[in-house]
């Protein structure tokens, strides 16, 4: 009897101690404040997205404490579908179709919170995404902008736009390409840039950079945001843990897969156009100047893919903008580089170039590519320790 006393006792003492550790469990729960964050979704004529991307958003636990959908004055009925279907979300009409940069603008200047997601419209959150993307943020104090990985959605086991490094080219060097989900490790620390199509920011520093900047309108404008926040010491993660679907894409811009045949005539003008763009804004003179003969030999290699592929008018159209553009580009150099306390060497990388996968692999394209990136390569490693 006296040993079944005492068991009972251990017993009941266990579950008391079970039952004040649950209590202080909540009550410290209770104590930390609630996520708070912004959530804003960029949409134009994506009204059959819309429901799958707000849905998932909705659905998150816990949801964003505030949701705003900024149409860039859509034909398809989108404002008037998310009003009816989506009561609670707040609608921006930007009033003209300025490029996804002005709306993501737009939005954090209209949001409630200082930490703000930004969505694009064919995106979709999987289950505990908002969650790990707001721990990613909370490593540090220096982390301006963390991003979710996002996977095909025809194929969800792999791949479409994990983050990236900075390429001293301009452009960026994705990381798992479609590359096999089980076989895309998660970075251990900060990474070199993000892809914008689903990032969380903290708002301070988004608009002490300038956020997107809209002359841009599309394409490049990520490489710039985390070449600014960058040059400023800010840190830039993928969060782990935070999935998500990307679905279509930008019409007559996105490509996918391994096929170039839908590499349109109007992304080869932005390409054209915005990666000098990058350039002139956010390298520093010393670098632009040591880099300049490979700069002109990547444009002249992406001149002639342009030219073979019917796209003349558009890639000198590019160009043609973007001698209009030089003044602007000058002016919004000098806040870019306001503030600036990390070089440019510290910053830029020369690893391969990403091309969709099975393009210029095997025979004399296969070839070029392996020799333009040595090229790079030797070049960027003489004049690093150069670079401003």
């Amino acid at each position: 009897m006296e040993t079944r006393d005492v068991q009972g006792r251990v017993i009941a003492l266990r579950e008391a101690i079970t039952r004040f550790s649950r209590v202080e469990t909540e009550t410290a729960r209770r104590r930390i404040p609630a996520p708070v964050i912004s959530a804003i979704v960029v949409n134009w004529n994506g009204k059959d997205y819309l429901a799958a991307c707000l849905q998932a958003l909705l659905g998150q636990q816990p949801p964003p404490d505030e949701l705003i959908v900024v149409d860039n004055h859509s034909d398809d009925g989108s404002r008037e579908y998310v009003s009816e279907r989506f009561p609670s979300v707040r609608i921006i009409d930007s009033g003209s179709n300025d490029g996804p940069c002005r709306a993501r603008n737009l939005g954090v200047a209209e949001a409630k919170y200082d930490l703000c997601l930004l969505v694009d419209n064919d995106v979709v959150l999987q289950t505990g995404a908002l969650r790990a993307l707001r721990a990613a943020i909370d490593i540090d104090a220096r982390t301006a902008m963390v991003q979710a990985r996002s996977l095909c959605s025809d194929e969800p086991d792999r791949v479409h736009y994990d983050s990236a490094d900075l390429h001293f080219l301009g452009t960026l060097v994705l990381h798992n390409w479609y590359r096999k989900l089980e076989e895309a490790p998660w970075p251990a620390g900060p990474v070199g840039a993000a892809i914008a199509l689903c990032v969380l920011v903290r708002r301070r520093p988004y608009l002490d950079v300038g956020g997107f900047d809209q002359n841009l309108f599309i394409l490049y404008e990520d490489n710039q945001l985390s070449y600014k926040l960058r040059m400023r010491g800010h840190l830039v993660r993928l969060a782990e843990g935070a999935l998500c679907l990307h679905r279509g894409g930008t019409a007559g811009l996105s490509v996918r897969g391994s096929s170039s045949a839908s590499y349109s005539g109007r992304r080869t003008f932005l390409h054209s156009r915005n990666r000098w763009y990058v350039l002139l804004t956010c390298m520093r003179w010393r670098t632009l100047l040591l880099t300049l003969p490979v700069q002109l030999l990547y444009g002249a290699v992406y001149a002639g893919f342009g030219h073979a592929r019917g796209h003349v008018r558009d890639w000198w159209a590019g160009k043609l903008e973007l001698v209009r553009l030089v003044p602007v580009a000058l002016r919004a150099r000098k806040l870019v580089q306001r503030g600036r306390t990390v070089p440019d060497r510290e910053l830029l990388v020369a690893a391969p170039l990403t091309l969709n996968p099975g393009l210029a692999e095997t025979g004399g394209k296969g070839l070029l590519r392996r020799s333009l990136d040595g090229t790079f390569s030797v070049w960027w490693t003489c004049v690093r320790r150069l670079c401003g």
